[in-house]
C-alpha cells in the first residue's frame, strides 16, 4: 500500500471532483441502459463505495493514531467519531477497529509496527472487498490469539479474503466459523474461565411497545443463581374457575425476574451508589402528581412510562419530594462542605439527566456531581453550582481547557477551548433529551 502527499486542499479539491461525478451519475438516466449494462455499472459504483469506505477507515485510523479524542474530550476515537459524524456507535467502532487492524500502528518504543492484516488493507483498499466483509474478517481474526504461528494466521487471512471475494457475508459467516473450529477444535482460543466470556446488554426502547430486549450469555453459576431466583415466581398461576393461566412460559420468566427485582430494591440490602441505596427515580410534575397523572410526562429511571405504571409505583413507594427552584428539601448548603448531600444530588440528576458533556453516554448514576464554581476557589455546594459529569469528563474540566458555565435557563452547558471553536460557543449534551 503506498502513501500519497497532499494537503487539505488538495483532498478538498480531490472531493470536489469525485463529487462532480457523483452528480453526474445520479442524474443519469440509468433506465436507457441494456441489462447487461446496468449490471455492470452497479458492479462499478459498488466497487468505487467499497474504495470510499475504504478512504473513511483510513481517516478513521489517523485519528485514531493522532489521539484526538484526548484532546476533544471524548472516551475514545469512536465516540470523537459517532459525535463529528453523526455516524452510529457501530459504525464508529468498527471503523476504529479495522483501521488498528490494516494501518501500520505506533510503536511504545518508537517507530512503527507493521499493520496485522495487510492483505486485507489492500483488498479494502483496491475494492475488492466491501465494509461488511472486512468486518466479519477483523472480528474473526480477533479471536485466533496472537501467540498462534504467523504462518497460520496469515494463511487463516488468506483464506477469508478468497471466500470474501465470491462471497456475501451471510456465506462467509459461515465459513468464518468453520474456519475457527480447524484451528481450534478443543476451544483452547476462548478464555477458560466462562465467567471472562459472560455478556449482558439491554437493547433500545420501543417507544411504541414500551419493551426493551435483552441479550447476553451467562455463566453456569449465574443461570443457576438467576433460575433459583425466578422459579418460584415463574409458576403457572393456579386456574380460578377453571380457567388455566394464558401466560406464555417466556412471559412468566421475565414479570418473575421483575418481581424479583423489585424485592431487592425494596429491600435496600445493595451497595450505595452516589451516595444512596438502589432505588428507581420517577420524576412526575407537581399538578400532574396531584390531579392530571393521565397528561404527565413521565420518566423512570430515565425511560419513559406511562401513566398506568405511574400509579403502580406510587402506589407502594416512599415519596421524595424534589422540588427544583422552590421550597423543598434544601438544595443549598453554602461551603458548610464541600461534599454533595443527598438532595442536592437528586435534584442535580433529575435536571441534568445524565453526564452534561456534549456527546456522552454515561447515564445519570455512573456520573459524579462537579462544583461549577470549584470548592477551593469558593464556590458553594449547591444546585446552581452543581453539574453531573462522568468521571473522565469531569477530570477534563478541571485539566482546564473546557469549562462549565450556568446557562440563563438554569441547565449548565459547557464551554469548548478556543483551539476548537475561535467563538467558544456553549454546547450542550442534546441526546440527553433524546434517550428521555
Amino acid at each position: 500500500m503506498t502513501s500519497t502527499v497532499i494537503t487539505r486542499d488538495d483532498a478538498e479539491r480531490v472531493a470536489e471532483t469525485i463529487t462532480a461525478g457523483l452528480d453526474q451519475l445520479i442524474d443519469a438516466e440509468f433506465w436507457k441502459f441494456p441489462g447487461d449494462d446496468l449490471l455492470a455499472t452497479a458492479r462499478t459504483i459498488e466497487r468505487l463505495a467499497r474504495r470510499i469506505y475504504a478512504v473513511q477507515v483510513t481517516v478513521a485510523g489517523e485519528i485514531d493514531l493522532a489521539r484526538l479524542a484526548q484532546t476533544h474530550g471524548q472516551t475514545s476515537t469512536a465516540v470523537l467519531l459517532r459525535n463529528a459524524l453523526n455516524i452510529g456507535p457501530g459504525d464508529a467502532a468498527t471503523r476504529v477497529r479495522t483501521a488498528r487492524q490494516i494501518l501500520p500502528q505506533d510503536a511504545i518504543s518508537g517507530g512503527e509496527i507493521p499493520p496485522q492484516l495487510p492483505e486485507l488493507g489492500h483488498h479494502l483498499h483496491t475494492g475488492n472487498l466491501g465494509a461488511e466483509q472486512s468486518t466479519i474478517i477483523v472480528k474473526t481474526m480477533s479471536k485466533i490469539p496472537t501467540e498462534i504461528p504467523t504462518d497460520i494466521r496469515e494463511n487463516a487471512e488468506h483464506t477469508l479474503i478468497r471466500h470474501a471475494r465470491t462471497m456475501d457475508p451471510v456465506d462467509l459467516t459461515k465459513v468464518a466459523a468453520r474456519l475457527l473450529i480447524t484451528l481450534d477444535p478443543d476451544g483452547d482460543f476462548e478464555p477458560t474461565d466462562p465467567t471472562d466470556r459472560t455478556e449482558l446488554a439491554l437493547g433500545s426502547r420501543d417507544v411504541r411497545t414500551g419493551l426493551t430486549p435483552i441479550k447476553g450469555k451467562l455463566d453456569d453459576s449465574t443461570v443457576a443463581a438467576f433460575i433459583a431466583a425466578t422459579d418460584p415466581h415463574a409458576k403457572p398461576r393456579p386456574e380460578i374457575d377453571g380457567i388455566k393461566d394464558h401466560r406464555s412460559a417466556a412471559t412468566r420468566l421475565a414479570q418473575a425476574l421483575s418481581t424479583v427485582l423489585d424485592g431487592y430494591l425494596a429491600s435496600g440490602d445493595g451497595p450505595v451508589q452516589g451516595g444512596e441505596r438502589p432505588h428507581v427515580t420517577m420524576t412526575v410534575q407537581y399538578d400532574a402528581l396531584t390531579n392530571r397523572l393521565g397528561d404527565a410526562t413521565l420518566t423512570a429511571a430515565g425511560t419513559p412510562i406511562g401513566p398506568a405504571l405511574a400509579r403502580q409505583i406510587l402506589c407502594d413507594c416512599t415519596v421524595i419530594p424534589a422540588v427544583l427552584d422552590a421550597p423543598g428539601e434544601p438544595l443549598d448548603i453554602g461551603r458548610a462542605t464541600r461534599i454533595w448531600p443527598t438532595a442536592i444530588r437528586r435534584a442535580a440528576i433529575l435536571r441534568d439527566g445524565g453526564c452534561l458533556f456534549p456527546g456522552c453516554d454515561r447515564p445519570a448514576r455512573w456520573t459524579e456531581i462537579h462544583h461549577i464554581v470549584f470548592w477551593l476557589n469558593g464556590g458553594p455546594t449547591s444546585l446552581n453550582n452543581a453539574a453531573c459529569l462522568c468521571q473522565a469528563h469531569h477530570i477534563l474540566i478541571h485539566a482546564g481547557d473546557w469549562q462549565v458555565r450556568m446557562a440563563k435557563d438554569g441547565r449548565p452547558e459547557v464551554i469548548p477551548p478556543a483551539w476548537i471553536d475561535p467563538e467558544r460557543r456553549p454546547r450542550r449534551n442534546d441526546g440527553i433529551r433524546l434517550r428521555q
